[in-house]
């Protein structure tokens, strides 16, 4: 992981995936929004996915997919509320089963079954049957957070979120 510690940092997110390139990753994704890692990773001959938008259109030759999020979900969902007299202003947690969350196509460079396993793991994730933050979770300095049994808080998730998942390194 490379952090560029700005909400909009197109060089420094551009640096970022070129650093970790040369450092042997070979698959670039990102939490930003611009598709400056996606066409390095284009630049560079790897793979990437990226993130918010369909990013395909920008790195064609390297984006699998894109985690995408559709913000019309949200904004109709506030918009009502507030029309119909039942906002409350709380903190909205949509995901895929609002359809706030989606995957782009695949691209052609997945490799055959990529589908199928992506299939199997939304199914999975959308039955509440496997949660990313669900029970114990191993992190990058060998503690370990969360519960057995239980599930992460939305507090947890969003505001002590101070480490990285076991493989996981920041350089």
């Amino acid at each position: 992981v490379k952090v560029t510690n700005s909400w909009l940092d197109p060089e420094g997110e551009a640096q970022a995936a070129d650093a970790l390139i040369a450092e042997g990753c070979d698959v670039i994704s990102q939490h930003c929004d611009t598709p400056n890692p996606q066409t390095a990773a284009e630049k560079a001959g790897v793979f990437g996915v990226g993130y918010n938008s369909d990013m395909s259109k920008d790195a064609p030759a390297a984006v699998l997919t894109s985690v995408m999020w559709d913000w019309s979900v949200y904004y109709t969902k506030a918009v009502s509320d507030v029309i119909n007299g039942s906002w409350t202003g709380d903190i909205y947690f949509g995901g895929m089963d609002e359809g706030l969350v989606t995957l782009a196509p695949l691209s052609d460079l997945c490799a055959e079954g990529t589908a199928e396993a992506i299939a199997e793991a939304e199914a999975k994730i959308r039955s509440g049957e496997w949660d990313v933050f669900d029970g114990v979770i191993e992190t990058n300095d060998g503690t370990t957070v969360g519960t057995e049994g239980e599930h992460m808080s939305d507090a947890d998730i969003t505001g002590n979120m101070t480490w990285y998942f076991k493989n996981v390194v920041e350089k």
